[in-house]
């Protein structure tokens, strides 16, 4: 009897250790969720801030004597970034046109400098500085969002946490990065959108 009692004693502490394994599991699978979450949340917003600090700057761009043609593409930068946001084309295509809205912005920051007639201009400079720190928090919140949604694409992807996943219905999240095929798909930055 000492030992059936022994094995069914093991066999308990068995099941309270696999079902304490899958609780940990559980909560943890529940924070990455949340924190991957709340991540893409500040993406989206200081995108958002920046898509609002644009107007002035470009109404202050355009009486400057900087290149049309830039601040064309930065408006069609602007626009196809706002499309691709309300049509939710999903996290590619965003990080695409994102991209392709720093690029525009930074091209006519670079000939702002070139020309140096926006030097003296507070108008200018005072949109460009606060936009300029827009792009860091864009780049520093993409960066967490990156982060987190590795974090829990490694966790869903990993046996034994995979089985509880896949029991909660949980995927790996798309991460923020422009792949080749959504440049490819990119309109013309002359045209604007």
């Amino acid at each position: 009897m000492t030992v059936s009692s022994g094995v069914v004693a093991a066999v308990l502490v068995l099941i309270v250790l696999v079902v304490g394994y899958m609780a940990i599991v559980v909560r943890r699978l529940g924070r990455y969720g949340e924190q991957t979450e709340q991540s893409l949340r500040l993406v989206d917003v200081e995108v958002e801030r920046r898509h609002e600090q644009l107007g002035p700057f470009l109404a202050a761009a355009e009486t400057t004597e900087l290149s049309g043609d830039l601040l064309r593409q930065l408006g069609g930068a602007r626009s196809w970034s706002k499309a691709v946001r309300e049509r939710g084309l999903g996290l590619q295509a965003q990080a695409a046109a994102e991209n392709a809205l720093s690029a525009a912005f930074h091209a006519v920051l670079a000939d702002a400098d070139a020309r140096r007639t926006a030097l003296g201009n507070w108008a200018f400079q005072g949109p460009a500085g606060e936009l300029n720190v827009t792009e860091r928090r864009i780049a520093g919140a993409v960066r967490v969002y990156n982060d987190n949604a590795y974090r829990l694409s490694q966790a869903v992807g990993k046996f034994p946490s995979s089985l509880v996943a896949k029991s909660r219905s949980l995927t790996a999240p798309e991460p923020f990065v422009e792949t080749k095929e959504v440049q490819d798909e990119q309109p013309s930055a002359n045209v604007a959108v």
